[in-house]
């Protein structure tokens, strides 16, 4: 087995950079994360490289949010978005530009199994510390949950005292939410701390059926179960469900892998079902007609698909504020987005936006289906990887993902690996393959 410090001496350079974002990027507070994207971009992006197909979709939608932003009521929160999404493309473009052979991309894998681990395992910690930390000291009942919750409050009073009195409207809060009963691990949002590690999730998955090495292999399986428990403690409904659309591609992995993968589901519900059983429970409370979240989520849709009339085809304009001008003033209803993704896209930048959005995502789909096809690793691979973005997808039924900075961070960057993957194990690179 050849030792990490062996195998980084024969794979130095730039990616480090890329594998230090994805492996960081839902541990840190949100504010730390743009420094280390900026870093990691000034050192990746060097030289020229041509842009792939996938690539190609993702700028003209992107270049359509920039034309929202012309018709936009909002244009601060316009610019605030058309900022977000160029400056995370610059991740995807990293990883493309640097990730250029098989055992770097298993080694970026196996960077995100562990941070989904690490953040799993630190959800699971708040939940525990929430039922149990009182018979200790009753401060730990809640001091680590959200787990920057502290260092996130002095940072929001500084950067309060600093903003200037003028522009204090643009502020919709001036401190960061803290949901104490539902683990939110190293996220401020227990849903965006679930959505994250669905994504991650399957990078476990393929760290347990193909890497060689035990040694990854299992802590691959623990940073799966993990996972696995952050989930549950995130009491999230959505991801809850995008688990089934997780496990559902996962199987394709092949007839031996999905046995395997029903075993550990099985015996998952089951630990859960005895260690956890209010999991359950909130999960039943979606056929409560007076359950809270699903009535809101029932308002919002309502409202939004009323607001889609006379704007279906070019939206309101780049920028969620423009939604929840609306949603606040005309339908009196106080939340701040679709919570929806494609929903919120329709409502920013249309039917337009909304096809572009979509066949970024089906042009990827087609070309890792394609990979898959030549079995093997590739076909590992491919199952993974969409897997990674059906479960982001999914969770983005009920809630806008694109709200938070890190889901938005992480979706691009498992869609460069993506077209990483797909360059190395194109059918005229059959050759590239190898592991960590």
């Amino acid at each position: 087995m050849r030792t990490v410090r062996a195998f980084l001496k024969e794979n130095p350079g730039r990616w480090l950079w890329t594998a230090a974002v994805f492996t960081l990027a839902a541990l840190l507070p949100e504010y730390v994360l743009p420094v280390l994207c900026l870093a990691a971009a000034i050192v990746a992006l060097r030289g020229r490289m041509p842009f792939a197909p996938t690539e190609k979709a993702a700028l003209a939608f992107y270049a359509w949010v920039l034309v929202g932003v012309a018709y936009s009521g909002a244009r601060v929160s316009a610019l605030a978005a058309v900022f977000l999404w160029g400056f995370f493309f610059l991740g995807w473009r990293g990883a493309r530009r640097t990730v250029d052979t098989a055992p770097k991309l298993d080694a970026m894998l196996f960077c995100g199994a562990v941070s989904g681990g690490v953040a799993g395992g630190i959800g699971i910690l708040q939940m525990v510390l929430f039922h149990y930390g009182a018979y200790i000291r009753k401060p730990l009942k809640t001091c680590l949950n959200p787990f920057w919750h502290l260092l996130d409050s002095a940072v929001a009073r500084f950067a309060v005292r600093l903003w200037p009195e003028k522009l204090a409207f643009l502020l919709q809060r001036t401190d960061f939410i803290a949901i104490r009963d539902r683990a939110a691990g190293t996220f401020t949002n227990p849903v965006f701390f679930a959505v994250f590690l669905c994504m991650m999730l399957p990078l476990c998955a393929f760290g347990v059926f193909y890497f060689h090495s035990r040694a990854r292999r299992l802590i691959s399986l623990l940073c799966m179960g993990l996972t696995l428990g952050g989930i549950a403690c995130s009491y999230s409904r959505g991801p809850y469900l995008a688990l089934v659309v997780v496990f559902a591609v996962l199987l394709f992995y092949g007839r031996r892998a999905a046995w395997k993968l029903l075993c550990a589901l099985a015996v998952a519900v089951a630990g859960l079902s005895v260690a956890a059983g209010g999991v359950f429970r909130r999960l039943l409370t979606l056929l409560h007609p007076e359950d809270i979240s699903v009535n809101t989520h029932a308002e919002v849709w309502r409202a939004c698909f009323d607001m889609l009339r006379g704007h279906w085809l070019f939206g309101y304009g780049t920028g969620v504020d423009n939604v929840r001008r609306a949603l606040h003033e005309t339908y009196h209803v106080k939340q701040p987005h679709a919570h929806n993704i494609l929903l919120e896209i329709l409502l920013e930048n249309g039917v337009v936006g909304a096809a572009l959005f979509c066949g970024m995502l089906l042009l990827l789909a087609v070309r890792l289906i394609r990979m898959a096809k030549q079995g093997g690793k590739a076909r590992g691979l491919a199952v993974t990887l969409l897997a990674s973005v059906a479960g982001f997808c999914a969770c983005g039924m009920t809630d806008d993902l694109f709200y938070g900075m890190k889901p938005l961070c992480c979706f691009m960057l498992v869609l460069g690996l993506s077209e990483c993957a797909v360059h190395l194990y194109a059918p005229a690179n059959e050759g590239g393959g190898g592991t960590v």
